[in-house]
């Protein structure tokens, strides 16, 4: 655990190396993983911008490694450089969007269409920190969570995607054969 919901930003954390799952929990106590942060992502944004509590909580998923910038260090380097203000404003403004585009794809998108754009969304995060090309390590769980589904129906859609070789499967390791069939899947 790096960070708690409802619990006060100290500062921010900067994602060195690994994999961390930022997930909120719902009124009933289950977890929805909102994004993967990867190398390179800054945690913790919107609530030292908004100066309030935390709004989600993050873990690992793997070993990591992060950076610790103290609130206070975190203000006084945007007072004095606007290009990282302006930055970190550009960095949030998008966040903003991926998040309603989210929540358009949980209410309107297919379970299928949405497991298939996240295995390909998850290949494309961790491919680009440098890791084994068209392979997402992930369990069941997280990525039910990730998709806004159950694990039951994650494993059946798994089970089609492997009958139909678009991916195979070894434990929590999926590996893609066929992207162009995941892609055409993502798009109905």
């Amino acid at each position: 655990m790096i960070y708690q919901e409802c619990s006060t930003p100290l500062g921010a954390y900067f994602v060195e190396n690994g994999s961390i799952k930022i997930t909120k929990l719902g009124s009933l106590g289950k977890e929805q993983i909102l994004k993967i942060a990867t190398n390179g992502e800054l945690l913790c944004l919107s609530d030292l911008f908004s100066q309030s509590r935390y709004g989600n909580s993050a873990k690992t998923l793997e070993d990591s490694s992060l950076l610790f910038i103290s609130k206070q260090d975190f203000w006084e380097v945007l007072k004095e450089d606007d290009q990282i203000f302006r930055s970190l404003l550009q960095q949030l403004a998008l966040n903003i969007r991926k998040g309603n585009e989210k929540i358009v794809e949980l209410a309107y998108k297919p379970v299928r269409g949405r497991l298939a754009e996240a295995l390909l969304s998850l290949d494309s995060k961790f491919s680009a920190n440098g890791r084994e090309p068209h392979q997402v390590a992930i369990t069941r769980a997280d990525l039910a969570s990730y998709i806004g589904t159950v694990k039951e129906t994650v494993n059946r859609l798994l089970s089609e995607f492997r009958s139909e070789k678009l991916i195979s499967t070894q434990g929590t390791r999926i590996k893609i054969n066929d992207p162009n069939g995941l892609e055409r899947i993502s798009r109905m």
